[in-house]
């Protein structure tokens, strides 16, 4: 049996962001699947164009652009603001070469933002989710958190909620043998740090559709084959840290709860 892969345009995605609440002068933070949609006219840069088009010249988009499989357990590397590429998609990739982006300098957890606010999502502070990140502005601008055809199992903001209760399952752990070549072609030693799970724990983060759901803050429509999902990124994360505040452990696994 053979799935059917529709034709999307620039904009039918337009109007599916629009569908959802997306507006000129918005901040967005977006997690995306290029092929969730089916066949894209114009590809990565259709989705792209419709985003910024959106949120119009007042408005911000950031995308995730990590490299979290290359980094996030080497002792040593380089981390190239300008040529690591990001692992987190198709569209992020595509975003993060755009004239006018702006990409921070994590070694793991990088944004990529244009916009206004661009500035303010690519700090150079040592956790990409604590105090002066992108996450901790992105929260303070109450932004949306956009889903392009994947879930809540994509939401690196309830990183920043367990960053924010200190979830004893995680650990911080920094990355002083590593450099980082930033933007301007200048190499320095990376001042990042990282709340990496400990061995044996894993997350669901997928529970928290339905818990944001219960609540009446999903604004979900469809576009080809791709399910769009946006939420204030501040719902996203007070209430999960709510959750968090009565059971510590409540965006773990069933079966890696401590018993």
């Amino acid at each position: 049996m053979t799935t059917s892969k529709p034709t999307v345009s620039q904009s039918n995605i337009a109007a599916g962001l629009a569908a959802v609440g997306l507006r000129a002068g918005d901040a967005v933070l977006v997690h995306s699947s290029l092929r969730s949609f089916g066949h894209v006219e114009g590809g990565a840069d259709s989705v792209i164009d419709a985003l910024l088009e959106t949120v119009g010249a007042a408005g911000t988009v950031v995308v995730p652009t990590f490299t979290w499989d290359t980094f996030h357990d080497k002792v040593e590397g380089v981390f190239d603001v300008r040529e690591s590429p990001s692992e987190t998609g198709r569209i992020t990739e595509v975003f993060r070469r755009r004239p006018g982006a702006l990409r921070g300098t994590h070694v793991c957890h990088s944004l990529a933002a244009i916009g206004p606010h661009a500035a303010d999502m690519v700090r150079d502070v040592p956790s990409c989710y604590g105090p002066g990140s992108g996450f901790e502005a992105l929260h303070h601008l109450n932004a949306w958190n956009l889903f392009l055809g994947v879930g809540f199992t994509s939401c690196t903001a309830l990183h920043a909620a367990e960053e924010r209760m200190r979830v004893p399952y995680r650990q911080h752990r920094d990355f002083r043998g590593c450099t980082v070549v930033h933007a301007d072609g200048h190499a320095a030693p990376s001042i990042a740090v990282e709340f990496l799970r400990k061995p044996g724990f894993f997350n669901d983060l997928g529970k928290m559709k339905a818990v944001l759901a219960s609540h009446g803050l999903l604004r979900t429509t469809a576009v080809g084959n791709a399910t769009i999902t946006n939420v204030r990124i501040r719902d996203v994360m007070d209430i999960t840290t709510r959750h968090l505040a009565e059971d510590i452990f409540f965006l773990l696994g069933a079966d890696c709860r401590p018993k």
